[in-house]
């Protein structure tokens, strides 16, 4: 080979080296920027699409006091009269938001005592967030960037370890943590949760590390606060200029709490160095007041326990602030004095918990908290000297399934001197009279069983009274006279979960009428449509509730609640329970006009019919029988519902669907249930005829039970059967309830 062509061979190596690790380069540097960076990438298009006004450049001197006069100009009104008190003492001195100097030197003493354990949980959680990086929370979500709460949610827990221990990794970390959040081009692509999560943990960390920033630092994290609570300012107000955000008057809604406490504390952190702060409280002030009046009586949310834990800490974090900040007292609520008690009836029987799995999931929530609730529920325990409340956190703590989101709370809201006691004393059967939710329980030692029925206005008779409009309805369902049952540790008779919103996903009728489905008003989107209801008052309600050691009784109307073009003039449906492991669903329809009521169960585990008016439901270790005694003659289906997810993606919902064989204006449906574990005796159910009316035999465990139905009472709410041969229990719980007229508006 002559020496050209090596010298060629030698440059092709050169070459394809040089190619190679072009690549190698490119290669890692995609991987780097897709893993790490690509939250700037998203925020990027957002700013494309949203005209975003946040980033880097776009907050020089010009933009920022154009949004600061535009605060003033449509927020002066808002400015504090005579600054209250507290927040003038305040006034320059760091830390104030929670905790002060003096309260930061009496939790060192408490964390060696009382405290001890809380804070071993707390700093071993922390600890294990050391050796990660902030990018380390980043999930993919492109429409509202909310992988930047969890971003924030971190920076006040190793704030906190800092100021508890004045160990400098974790002082370190928080600035770490804090500055690549403002290093970010954007906080959420539009002024909701992200934002106001940032605005909440970087304010935070903002006073408690005041003195631990240099100069500079606290001057480039005040004006990023600063830029961001004015775009939160503009965006909850209505101004001509600005785009009001959807949650500005949605005063029943987990965004408008969480959105105006990331304002406020934004405002208590930089007041007496931003001139606008006082605006910003004094918003979110006005905002937590009409929030306050809009609650309902019960202590119940109709956004399901899920959203109650985010929606209720972001109440109480701003109350906290309120109080101490502003002097005002804002706890004496009825809904928050009961609030506690919504929580611990929803809770799932003991030996269920795990991880995923703790609460009953009506509404659009999983079966976990995603917030605490532990500190959540010691601050109740706290300000309502509610044992049960402290009962339920040292219960939840000790499973261990907690969601330490903001877990440096249970250090700053528990009062050791409140007991916790279990609930043994309490009442089996609650009824929360605003939502009209009924939770039974046939014990709370034991828990073998807990049956929760719902038939209640979809924001709760206070709020319809209320509002003509909807304040934030979008997480209910339409599941208006709809139940779940849970036996033994098992499942039995399910929620859909956190779907668009569809009749037909739940434990109640559907109607199909000219061969198609219809269901309740304000389904067939993802959000509830609320606006729908709310615009003619539509009612559905519990009118009789009872309770006393031989059984429990519901009824729920739906006299209202579907379209007019089904000519519903009667749903009524009865839950008898016959104490300990009995239920008698039964479901009075009468229409002007004749329609296929559909009745829907769905279920978890293997279902299959194995009598000719019986079927068997099998999930693991326990069974459900059903008995269908009315109608006599029915169609049936066990299929699969696909239900959406957002996004697109489906779920697959097993049912058992009863329906008459033609088209009726009167339909009776009469259910037996009965839950038992895999092997045990099954009741013999039969139906009998008593001087005219209909009734029941069940024999079970020795034991026999003769029930007559009265179809033809007189009023709605009397009670539609008789035990007979049975006293009367002195003690039974009653309520009853007379609805307006049947007549329903005119459209």
């Amino acid at each position: 080979m002559n020496s050209r062509g090596g010298k060629q061979i030698t440059s092709l190596v050169f070459i394809a080296l040089v190619i190679s690790s072009a690549v190698i380069v490119i290669a890692v540097a995609y991987h780097y920027l897709y893993k790490y960076e690509i939250p700037e990438v998203e925020e990027a298009k957002q700013r494309q699409q949203y005209g975003s006004t946040s980033s880097q450049e776009e907050r020089g001197t010009s933009m920022e006091d154009e949004l600061y006069q535009d605060v003033i100009k449509y927020g002066s009104y808002l400015k504090f009269k005579k600054v209250p008190e507290p927040l003038l003492k305040m006034n320059g001195t760091h830390p104030r938001l929670y905790l002060t100097e003096n309260k930061i030197i009496e939790l060192r003493k408490l964390i060696k005592g009382p405290y001890k354990e809380l804070w071993q949980r707390e700093k071993s959680w922390v600890d294990k967030w050391l050796s990660r990086p902030p990018r380390y929370v980043y999930y993919y979500d492109p429409e509202e960037m909310l992988w930047q709460r969890e971003l924030g949610d971190m920076i006040p827990h190793f704030a906190f370890c800092y100021l508890m221990t004045g160990n400098e990794v974790y002082l370190n970390k928080a600035k770490e943590w804090i500055f690549y959040a403002l290093n970010l081009s954007k906080w959420g692509p539009y002024p909701d949760l992200a934002k106001a999560h940032l605005l909440y943990d970087v304010s935070l960390a903002y006073d408690w590390l005041y003195h631990n920033f240099t100069p500079g630092e606290r001057e480039k994290i005040r004006d990023r606060l600063a830029h961001e609570a004015r775009l939160m300012f503009l965006a909850s107000i209505k101004t001509g200029k600005y785009r009001s955000m959807w949650w500005r008057n949605a005063y029943l809604q987990n965004h408008l709490w969480v959105d105006m406490c990331g304002l406020a504390a934004a405002g208590f952190a930089l007041y007496g160095e931003v001139p606008d702060a006082e605006i910003w409280i004094n918003q979110a002030h006005s905002k937590f007041l009409k929030v306050l009046n809009s609650l309902g009586t019960d202590g119940a949310s109709h956004e399901g326990v899920g959203y109650w834990s985010y929606g209720l800490e972001y109440l109480l974090k701003y109350l906290d602030l309120a109080r101490e900040l502003l002097g005002c007292d804002l706890f004496n609520n009825t809904w928050l004095k009961k609030t506690a008690y919504y929580r611990l009836y929803m809770s799932l029987p003991r030996n269920m918990w795990e991880r995923s799995m703790t609460i009953v999931n009506i509404a659009d929530c999983p079966m976990m908290d995603w917030y605490g609730p532990d500190y959540i529920l010691r601050k109740l325990a706290a300000e309502y000297n509610n044992s049960y409340a402290q009962w339920l956190a040292e219960e939840l703590d000790k499973a261990g399934v907690v969601n330490p989101i903001s877990g440096w709370l249970n250090l700053i809201w528990y009062d050791p001197s409140i007991p916790a006691t279990p609930p043994y004393d309490l009442s089996t059967m609650k009824h929360f009279k605003d939502l009209d939710i009924v939770v039974v329980r046939d014990s709370w030692k034991e828990e073998n069983i807990l049956f929760v029925f719902k038939c209640g206005p979809f924001i709760g008779h206070s709020a319809l009274k209320k509002f003509d409009y909807d304040p934030g309805g979008g997480h209910v369902h339409p599941d208006v006279n709809h139940f779940l049952l849970v036996a033994y540790g098992r499942w039995l008779v399910v929620d859909d979960g956190y779907l668009s919103k569809k009749t037909c996903q739940h434990n109640t009728i559907v109607f199909k009428v000219n061969g198609e489905e219809i269901g309740q008003l304000g389904e067939g989107s993802m959000w509830f449509r609320g606006d729908e209801v709310i615009r003619e008052k539509r009612m559905s309600a519990i009118i009789r509730a009872e309770s006393n050691p031989i059984f429990d009784y519901i009824i729920g109307d739906a006299y209202n609640i579907y379209p007019d073009i089904i000519g519903l003039k009667k749903f009524l449906r009865h839950v008898i329970y016959l104490k300990p492991d009995i239920f008698i669903i039964v479901d009075e329809i009468e229409t002007t006009k004749p329609v296929i009521p559909e009745w829907l169960l769905h279920y978890k585990g293997k279902l299959q019919k194995t009598g000719e008016n019986t079927f068997t439901l099998i999930n693991e270790d326990v069974s459900l029988k059903i008995y269908i005694i009315r109608p006599h003659e029915f169609k049936y289906r066990i299929y699969e519902q696909v239900g959406m997810r957002e996004g697109g993606k489906t779920k697959k919902l097993p049912v058992l669907e009863i329906s008459p064989i033609q088209e009726t204006n009167k339909t009776i449906f009469i259910v037996v249930l009965h839950p038992a574990k895999v092997g045990e005796e099954w009741p013999k159910v039969m139906e009998i005829h008593e001087n005219g009316k209909i009734g029941l035999i069940i024999q079970h465990n020795g034991k026999l039970e003769k029930i007559i139905f009265n179809f033809s009472r007189k009023k709605r709410n009397d009670r539609i059967f008789e035990l007979v041969g049975v006293e009367e229990p002195k003690d039974t719980y009653y309520f009853i309830r007379e609805l307006p007229p049947l007549d329903k508006p005119k459209r």
